[in-house]
């Protein structure tokens, strides 16, 4: 059975909008960040009354943290009617990595990443990235399935991660990247045939 952890980082009412709204959408992302720093800086952010929180965060260990009640929504894309509609679930991963002469990699604040994390995929102009983890796909699935049975979302993923200027009439999971041009986020080792067939297998 699925567990979620709703207290752990949960948010003040303030870091949300108070209106309850139709979700047609889960927008995936990555944290950008090493171990869960992404939340220390949010916690931080604008003297801790931010609006750019996401509903949901797996860690690479697959446990999911809940932010706020999926019901509500906030500014996490930055996009007024794709933030309304959407629940927003975030993987811990730090993108995109540059080598080091040392033969170490780092991200874009330079944090190191383990080596045995690192696999090479030439795209948008970078070449090396942190893998996901079996576990928070398999949790990144579980809840997926979830949140659609909930909210009556297609259980259906998006096909490219690529910037889309109509994603927001789609129905069903998407990523930041198709409402952000030349974002990297969500990244290219993530396997949407895979995620798509898990998806479809009733995966609890």
């Amino acid at each position: 059975m699925m567990h979620i952890d709703k207290e752990t980082y949960k948010v003040k009412p303030i870091n949300r909008y108070k209106t309850k709204s139709v979700k047609t959408q889960i927008v995936l992302a990555t944290s950008l960040r090493k171990d869960n720093y992404h939340i220390t800086r949010l916690l931080h952010k604008d003297y801790g009354n931010t609006k750019k929180w996401n509903t949901f965060t797996i860690d690479r260990e697959g446990t999911i943290f809940q932010h706020f009640d999926d019901k509500f929504h906030t500014d996490f894309l930055g996009v007024k009617e794709g933030d309304k509609r959407s629940i927003s679930i975030v993987l811990e991963n730090m993108g995109c990595l540059f080598p080091t002469a040392s033969g170490k990699y780092i991200n874009w604040l330079s944090e190191y990443c383990d080596n045995d994390k690192v696999e090479n995929f030439d795209w948008l102009g970078c070449k090396f990235w942190e893998k996901f983890t079996n576990p928070q796909i398999e949790s990144l699935v579980n809840l997926c399935e979830n949140m659609c049975e909930k909210h009556n979302i297609p259980k259906a993923c998006i096909e490219f991660i690529h910037h889309h200027k109509n994603i927001s009439k789609f129905r069903g999971i998407v990523f930041r990247s198709n409402y952000i041009e030349d974002s990297s986020d969500i990244q290219p080792l993530f396997d949407i045939p895979k995620f798509n067939e898990m998806l479809h297998k009733d995966f609890i």
